[in-house]
């Protein structure tokens, strides 16, 4: 058996909240998500919010960081991941539980906006991210191995990214797109 998965385009209610374990010093990420069936009221033109479902998604190590960079509240973004309890116990002893996600990819939804993807090199950055908004792409790295679909050289508006393009089975890389 398997942890129920959950995909969706989903609104950030709050900034990322990125913290580090006390013993392992792991980063993990905390993501307060809104998903909302808002659509388009043909008769008066308008939108209207219908239900809204909200949950707070997980991300660990590498991920956890790059989404701390890279998105804020407010961003539309597309998320998948794994459904999953989580139980507690507070101070005075009682028993909670809450649903939440454990993401497996986010990234900012570009029906509605644009965004600049900079790879970040998976060689000994100590899990720290390189530079946001800097393209230190593949003259600081050297030559990039021929597996990596990001190695074309310059972004074209019709190259396909990396999706569908890889060398590994069933066309897709293990690397984060964001």
């Amino acid at each position: 058996m398997s942890l129920p998965t959950m995909h969706g385009t989903a609104r950030l209610i709050d900034d990322p909240e990125l913290r580090f374990g006390a013993g392992s010093g792991k980063a993990v990420v905390r993501v307060r998500l809104a998903f909302n069936s808002r659509k388009k009221d043909k008769a008066t033109n308008e939108w209207v919010d219908g239900d809204t479902f909200f949950i707070d998604g997980k991300a660990f190590d590498q991920a956890a960081e790059h989404i701390a960079e890279s998105l804020t509240r407010g961003m539309e973004v597309v998320v998948s991941g794994r459904l999953r309890t989580e139980k507690w116990e507070t101070g005075q002893g009682e028993k909670r539980s809450a649903s939440a996600l454990l993401i497996d990819s986010i990234g900012p939804s570009l029906a509605r906006a644009t965004a600049k993807v900079t790879k970040v090199s998976s060689s000994g950055s100590g899990g720290q991210s390189q530079a946001r908004g800097q393209d230190q792409g593949r003259s600081q790295q050297g030559a990039a191995p021929a597996e990596d679909p990001w190695a074309s050289g310059a972004p074209s508006s019709t190259s396909a990214g990396g999706w569908g393009s890889g060398a590994q089975g069933g066309g897709y890389t293990e690397e984060p797109p964001f």
